[in-house]
């Protein structure tokens, strides 16, 4: 019952603008399905001294696994971790942080694979990231296809987005845009305790589309369909080095079901 009213609060906090179908739907023609591409949610604070060993294994997956892995790093502003001086905190970083059970003393560094809980555990040291990204690859079913092109307006700030999405069968679904930022310079606490002043900061969280990181809901059939939006770009980034992160979630618990990134105007 706690779990179903956190659910219902989260729902409400998160509710996402109704767009007209007219404005965002298109039918398109039918992809063929392709395999699962995964999400590292790599869970970060300037003044983690463990964090850039973290960060280390996180790039070595992302190498070893190519397009089959996406890395996500988010700040919430709910460890103390991320307070101080530099702030790469953003509120949804903080909601998923929150729904996943965090709190001010859940050690760092932390990650979770795909928004799904072993056990009931979502957070894992980096040393298990490897492990628990084998055991998703595992999991053996027909995931739908997802693709996305962007077009920058870079003097407006803006980002109009096109998601392509297809499931062999119906499927409810919700489908969530993030906005990542990689090599913000800044300055982050090392494993040996110094301050490096001249670190970058790699895939950060900065935003979603209306401040959701669930997305809207949609029903994926067995027919290609095309999403349309339109996302501004916060003064704080630096749109040449920001991404869009496209996911489809479970609608039930928000697993994360499918992925794709792209650099703006890819």
């Amino acid at each position: 019952m706690r779990k179903l009213f956190l659910y219902m609060v989260i729902g409400l906090l998160c509710s996402c603008e109704v767009i007209k179908e007219e404005d965002r739907l298109i039918p398109v023609p039918t992809p063929v399905t392709n395999s699962r591409t995964h999400v590292l949610l790599e869970y970060t604070g300037f003044r983690c001294v463990n964090c850039p060993t973290a960060a280390q294994t996180a790039q070595a997956l992302q190498e070893l696994y190519g397009e089959q892995l996406i890395v996500v790093a988010l700040h919430p502003a709910s460890n103390p971790f991320t307070q101080g001086l530099y702030d790469y905190t953003c509120p949804e970083a903080d909601s998923l942080y929150l729904y996943m059970g965090g709190t001010a003393t859940t050690p760092f560094p932390a990650g979770n694979i795909d928004l799904q809980a072993t056990d009931n555990r979502y957070f894992y040291d980096y040393n298990e990231w490897s492990g628990e990204l084998i055991r998703a690859m595992q999991q053996d079913t027909i995931w739908p296809y997802l693709g996305v092109t962007t077009e920058t307006d870079f003097e407006q700030q803006t980002i109009d987005i096109e998601v392509l999405a297809y499931s062999e069968k119906a499927l409810d679904t919700r489908l969530a845009i993030w906005l990542v930022e990689d090599s913000i310079h800044g300055a982050q606490a090392m494993p040996d305790g110094s301050v490096n002043t001249d670190y970058f900061h790699r895939h950060v969280l900065r935003a979603t589309m209306n401040g959701c990181p669930w997305g809207e809901p949609i029903l994926l059939q067995n027919s290609a369909s095309q999403y349309k939006y339109t996302m501004p770009i916060p003064a704080r980034c630096n749109a040449a080095n920001c991404h869009i992160v496209a996911l489809l979630l479970d609608q039930d618990n928000y697993r994360i079901l499918q992925a794709y990134e792209t650099n703006l105007d890819d």
